[in-house]
């Protein structure tokens, strides 16, 4: 990879060359072709499977459905579903009508999902019947909603079912999809996590799809050729209304790579399914990182098909990083950084190196600085700030948000993440946390991902978080949230006094050790902070 520094802003290499028609419909159009009787997507759960050329012809029947229904160019459409062959094919047909996909998250409460029906304003929403009631619900004060589209077998709520929307089959030689401007046309509304807030809604647009996909592809054809191995195929747990799952699965599709899919984790079935079909590569985040790394159930599977792991969404700790590597012999987990913002992916972790931690460099054509919080300036390697980013990746805004999108803007047309982090000498990155979610302690910063990472390499925590509790005197104090090991014996002191032992005075976890049975987090990994603040909401003063 040709990265270089100058004038303290990081270059990755030239960027990819993308699909002169700008058409991600066209685009993955043309790939379902390609593919053939090639078998595209396996469900883990019922062992089900679809070639390529079912999932073209399916996804072609259903536009023309759509079509005849009342789709129009530039209608919106929702989807709120767990992982299944109905999301990809509704996906595909959307985009060939040149329609924008509003991918809604199977878990959000009824104020999140009216936030966002109002956000975005959907003509028709796909639902499954885990997520149909919500959805149901929130449409009663979103008229605009004209439709739900019904997965599955029963009618849960009044819908039209799936099944039967489809009323004649046509050939996919003969079908011609929407024209679509693919710098200006927006192709889907992703999500923002909304850690700290309601999420807004992401517009990305085909060429932002597209460019994304060819990084991927130089991703991993660069990995295979550094490492001398082969992916045939992969496996996906994560969501795929999530940028991360949506982008990493396509891009799958578009190498002609079979897919086994999962819908929910169970422990037992993600290691049998590993196992079962010898997979080659997979993503994970960062509690599924914390599982590889420290479950004893994972030494009872053969997992030495795996050659290239991926991990995303929030930040990894080197030393589970390095665990995992170990407990499954990889030469190492590939780490990487983005956000939906620019697209999901900016930094992958792929170059053959000793260097622990690092997210790896900037991607083709994407330049990276890194700011002083408070003045705004550049800062030299190794010195922490704010990580901004330039990049044909970027949004095209936020949905009924204008102002919001442009403030993310600086004058030189650099993103600001809100993540804190720094690069080395070489161009390397590294994320260190949230600029948000940083604790001030008497005017010092804090950062919970460095206190969780010690944490959890102590052998008695399974997983943790932590947060600032208010105080008087203090501004905030660092306190930890931690789920023990099953059988652990320990206490809050002990855990305490082994930080203490680790880190500078400020970073001592003042606010004490909270044990509990579960760490919240959103479906892509992230500690929902938020929710642990809650349980620390009453302002003390413990100097």
């Amino acid at each position: 990879m040709s990265v270089s520094i100058v004038n303290n802003v990081v270059y990755g290499p030239e960027e990819e060359f993308i699909p002169a028609h700008l058409s991600f419909g066209q685009y993955m159009f043309d790939q379902l072709k390609k593919g053939g009787d090639n078998i595209a997507l396996v469900s883990a759960e019922t062992e089900e499977t679809i070639t390529y050329k079912k999932l073209l012809k399916q996804s072609v029947d259903l536009a023309v459905a759509l079509k005849k229904l009342g789709l129009k160019k530039n209608d919106v459409v929702g989807i709120s579903s767990e992982n299944r062959f109905e999301f990809m094919v509704t996906v595909l047909a959307v985009v060939y009508c040149g329609g924008q996909l509003c991918l809604l998250n199977v878990t959000y409460t009824p104020e999140e999902v009216t936030h966002l029906l109002h956000m975005a304003k959907p003509k028709y929403i796909f639902v499954s019947p885990i997520a149909a009631q919500n959805i149901y619900d929130a449409c009663q004060t979103a008229k605009f909603v004209e439709k739900l589209i019904m997965y599955g077998e029963y009618n849960v709520v009044p819908s039209i079912m799936y099944k039967s929307l489809v009323k004649e089959h046509v050939n996919a030689d003969e079908f011609v999809l929407e024209n679509v401007n693919g710098k200006e046309d927006t192709l889907a509304i992703m999500l923002s996590s909304g850690t700290t807030g309601l999420p807004k809604g992401v517009m990305l647009t085909h060429v932002n799809i597209l460019t994304s996909i060819a990084h991927m592809k130089y991703y991993f054809t660069t990995s295979m050729n550094i490492y001398k191995h082969q992916i045939k195929n992969s496996m996906t747990l994560i969501p795929w209304f999530h940028a991360y799952g949506f982008i990493t699965t396509f891009t799958m599709m578009a190498e002609h790579l079979t897919t086994v899919f999962l819908i929910r984790f169970d422990p037992q079935q993600y290691l049998e399914t590993i196992q079962k079909y010898k997979i080659n590569m997979t993503t994970i985040v960062p509690p599924l990182a914390v599982f590889l790394a420290k479950d004893p159930l994972v030494l009872q599977y053969d997992l030495s098909s795996l050659n290239e792991v991926w991990c995303g969404a929030a930040p990894l700790s080197k030393n589970i990083q390095k665990a995992i590597s170990e407990r499954i012999g990889l030469k190492r987990i590939k780490n990487g950084y983005g956000l939906t913002e620019v697209t999901m992916g900016v930094c992958v972790d792929i170059a053959n190196h000793d260097k622990e931690g690092t997210c790896g460099h900037p991607g083709p054509g994407v330049c990276l600085k890194v700011v002083d919080i408070e003045s705004r300036e550049k800062l030299g390697p190794g010195k922490e700030g704010e990580l901004c980013v330039k990049s044909v990746l970027r949004m095209k805004g936020y949905v009924g948000d204008e102002a919001a999108g442009d403030a993310l803007v600086d004058d030189d047309g650099f993103v600001r993440t809100g993540d804190i982090g720094y690069y080395d000498s070489d161009g390397y990155v590294y994320v260190v946390d949230r600029l948000k979610e940083l604790i001030k302690y008497k005017g010092f910063q804090v950062a919970p991902a460095e206190l969780e990472a010690l944490l959890l390499r102590h052998a008695g925590v399974a997983d943790c978080g932590v947060v600032g509790a208010p105080d008087a005197a203090a501004g905030e104090l660092p306190t930890a949230f931690v789920v023990l090991q099953p059988g652990a014996q320990l206490t809050p002191e002990q855990l305490v006094q082994y930080v203490a032992a680790k880190v500078s005075p400020t970073k001592h976890l003042r606010g004490g050790v909270h044990f509990i049975d579960e760490i919240p987090k959103n479906p892509s990994g992230k500690i929902l902070r938020r929710e642990l603040k809650k349980l620390v909401q009453k302002p003390k003063s413990k100097l």
